[in-house]
């Protein structure tokens, strides 16, 4: 089980490192991909995409990753690099060109419902039928496009786009050269260029015009035209008028493979020229149909229809999602460029790619942890029948070798060291000794403000305390005085004695850690069995009170039922132990009323019932001797005396069992401080408390107390009944305190001796070490063998001569 603790508590520590060095690396990320990211989201939004949620942390990685690589390929030509990286973005650049295609053939799919349900093709057919001069005018376009396409084409490279210069001059100045030496037999201008366009297929491959129509013979043309009034028009068929006119005339409406032909046909009469842009020559194609189909100029010719495309390309600039991936690598390239002369970058930036991975790794550690925590706890807690002792039924508190370290640097100071003693119920416990001594320091660990170094704290034998946050400083301690002891030896040359001193930290060390381990979990555990006992006896005490109530006795006794039963589900043993501080200002907050400050308490128990806090507080408040109309005021506004009233109102609103009175008069008036005595006194008898009362006044703790332990140096050093500490101090610390005791006696002023106490001359530790012992029933002392003999002796006599 221990080592399954241990681990789990590596993986802790493992998972806070990951997770701080993830936030680190993150912010590095953040800041300086940020062009990166910019650059995505431009080409993503061209899609109409999103990023998604995490698509940041995702895009670091990608992105840190590519620049990883970058900048260990600077030797590489650009375009290799570019390859190199691409794999990093490769499911960004999928999702961008998966939506390129899907954009695209939506348009299509779009356009060809609007072919088929929005178009009236029998209006169309007509118009086309009763069209004769638009066909004149198709087919004579159809002619020069064709003519214009036999010159020769552009060079490559920039102007590889566009489209051959017009030859129509060149036509009419040979039309003209016939019309003057022919006259009317060299026929109309439309007829030209019918026959023309008959004889340049008949030659074939015509590239040099002028030289051709300069050996074109009158003779022939004449031949031409003869032929071609006898034949009819030889481009009747080839228009993409002539496509739909096909398609219309079968019946079958297939727009798929009109579109199919279009494009085909389109790249043979236009090779070399992008009629779609950027885009697709289909999506272009169908995008444009639509409209040109419906305008009345639109004369069917392949030439209209090219250029209508060439009109919408020039209005989409928009770069192709290739091109954008391109120039995106380099952008990539050129960053990592800027930073490749830092030798480890490339390390630093495949580390930093993985700080999402490390975050989540970190998270799922501490997650693991937490999971091997609650099983050994749930495993040891089904193994444990109690979580404490079987304690006294009159013991209220028992305090067994409590220890309580401090770590500034390499020095500890120990504040408590190994204190015992027990508290009965109802009784006041004092505890005195100068300022200092660890008092403050017992009662705070007590009440859990302080989690203790070593030892145990049982409440109604229930284990309260736990040293699980003490291990550490109890361990570097040990380790510290072990090693010191052990040196100390094998200077004298005993060197197995130092071997065995180094057994005996093993053990200490593999006790200390069983002893935290149990402790965590027992006092885990009595909270459980503190509320499922607490719920009982609410429960017993609310039969108790039905069977004798009835009406609206008996709803309101329900009502205050409910509201206890739901406070105590949540409570805790701690909520039975309250404080009393020693300053009565500080230790309240100045802006908050009184109302506020004594009701915070029944808040955080879990209390919500406005009318019963109200009501509580007012009772409290009367019972310290305040009156209700204090409620509302603020702290500023009361005496040092009151402040204290305040805060003793604060700790028995809870209803407590025990109270911690951390020196609760000693900043008061002496006036005052008979008040505040004679109100804790009247609240024990009333309410049945328990009180721990913290003082360096031997006179009141007298007074007050029934039994005092006296400490000194973070220990007990003598502990009895009240009159039996004052009738037979033992100890010369205590016989050093009692001396200091002024009386109002000025004769007896006059020749009262101070005994001082060192502890150097009064104390030879150096051989036979001193422990708590009890002299006498009820009597303890710190000492060791020899001081235990002489302090029987001295008890002895004195005894004997009081009963002489």
């Amino acid at each position: 089980m221990k080592a399954v603790y241990r681990f789990s508590s590596v993986l802790k520590a493992v998972g806070i490192v990951l997770i701080l060095l993830s936030l680190v690396l993150g912010l590095y990320a953040l800041l300086n991909t940020g062009a990166g990211w910019a650059s995505l989201n431009e080409g993503m939004a061209r899609q109409g995409l999103q990023p998604g949620a995490f698509g940041r942390f995702i895009f670091d990685d990608h992105y840190l990753s590519a620049l990883s690589i970058a900048a260990g390929t600077r030797d590489l030509p650009a375009s290799e690099r570019a390859e190199r990286i691409r794999p990093c973005f490769a499911s960004w650049f999928s999702r961008l060109e998966k939506a390129e295609e899907e954009a695209e053939k939506a348009t299509v799919a779009e356009a060809i419902a609007q072919l088929r349900d929005g178009m009236d093709w029998n209006a169309y057919q007509e118009r086309l039928n009763s069209m004769e001069e638009l066909q004149e005018s198709q087919e004579l376009r159809e002619i020069l496009e064709y003519v214009n396409s036999l010159a020769a084409p552009p060079k490559k490279g920039k102007l590889g786009n566009l489209q051959a210069a017009s030859q129509e001059p060149l036509l009419r100045e040979a039309y003209d050269a016939l019309v003057a030496e022919h006259g009317e037999e060299a026929g109309t201008w439309a007829e030209f260029m019918h026959v023309v366009y008959g004889l340049l297929q008949e030659d074939g491959s015509v590239r040099d015009l002028k030289a051709w129509f300069a050996g074109l013979s009158s003779q022939r043309y004449l031949e031409g035209l003869a032929a071609l009034r006898r034949e009819g028009s030889a481009l009747s068929a080839d228009s993409f008028s002539q496509l739909l006119q096909e398609m219309l005339e079968t019946g079958k409406m297939d727009f798929e493979a009109l579109l199919d032909r279009a494009v085909t046909t389109l790249g043979e009469r236009y090779p070399g020229q992008n009629l779609g842009g950027s885009r697709q020559v289909r999506t272009v194609l169908a995008e444009v149909l639509p409209s040109l189909l419906e305008r009345e100029d639109f004369d069917g010719s392949w030439g209209a229809l090219a250029d209508a495309m060439r009109s919408a390309a020039q209005e989409n600039q928009q770069e192709s999602i290739s091109t954008w991936e391109s120039r995106f690598l380099e952008e990539a390239n050129a960053e990592a460029d800027k930073r490749a002369s830092i030798s480890f970058i490339s390390v630093f930036w495949s580390i930093t790619a993985k700080y999402a991975l490390m975050f989540l790794l970190g998270i799922a550690l501490l997650l693991l942890s937490r999971f091997l925590h609650w099983a050994v706890t749930q495993r040891l807690l089904a193994t444990r029948d109690t979580a404490g002792i079987q304690e006294d039924p009159d013991v209220l508190l028992r305090v067994e070798h409590l220890k309580q370290y401090f770590r500034s640097g390499d020095a500890v100071t120990k504040a408590v060291d190994d204190v015992s003693f027990f508290i009965r119920k109802g009784e006041v416990f004092g505890l005195v000794g100068e300022s200092g001594c660890g008092k403050t320091t017992t009662g705070r660990t007590i009440i859990n403000l302080y989690d203790p170094t070593e030892g145990d704290v049982y409440f109604e034998g229930l284990r309260i305390s736990s040293t699980q946050n003490g291990l550490p400083v109890l361990r570097s301690q040990l380790r510290k005085e072990y090693k010191e002891k052990a040196a100390a030896l094998r200077k004298q040359g005993r060197s197995a004695e130092a071997k065995a001193l180094e057994k005996e930290l093993k053990h200490r060390l593999r006790v200390a850690e069983d002893n935290a381990l149990e402790s965590s979990v027992e006092k885990s555990k009595c909270v459980d069995f503190y509320r499922q006992k607490r719920l009982k006896e609410l429960k017993e005490e609310y039969d108790r009170d039905m069977a004798s109530l009835s009406g609206t006795e008996a709803e309101e006794r329900t009502r205050r039922y409910e509201t206890e039963r739901k406070v105590a589900a949540k409570d805790n043993v701690m909520a039975r132990m309250q404080m009393i501080f020693q300053d009565p200002i500080a230790s309240i907050n100045p802006r908050m009323t009184v109302r506020e400050i004594i009701a915070e308490g029944l808040i955080i128990r879990g209390v919500t019932d406005r009318e019963y806090i109200n009501r509580k507080v007012d009772e409290m408040l009367e019972l310290v001797g305040l009156v209700r109309e204090h409620a509302d005021r603020y702290p500023h506004e009361f005496s040092g005396g009151q402040r204290q009233r305040i805060g003793i109102a604060r700790a028995i609103i809870m209803e407590p069992d025990l109270i911690i009175a951390d020196e609760p008069i000693s900043a008061l008036d002496v006036s005052i401080q008979a008040q505040v005595i004679n109100l804790l006194n009247d609240l024990r008898e009333r309410m049945g408390l328990t009180i721990l009362f913290i003082a360096h006044n031997l006179s009141v703790v007298k007074y007050f107390s029934d039994r005092i332990a006296v400490m000194y140096f973070g220990k007990i050093v003598e502990l009895a009944d009240s009159d039996e500490l004052f009738a037979h101090p033992l100890h010369p610390y205590t016989k050093s305190l009692l001396s200091a005791i002024p009386y109002p006696d000025p004769h007896y002023e006059k020749i009262r001796k101070r005994i001082e106490y060192v502890p150097a001359r009064a104390h030879d530790y150096s051989v036979d070490t001193p422990s708590l012992r009890e002299i006498v029933p009820g009597h303890y002392i710190h000492c060791n063998d020899a001081e235990f003999a002489r302090y029987q002796q001295e008890l002895a006599a004195e005894t004997g001569r009081k009963e002489a």
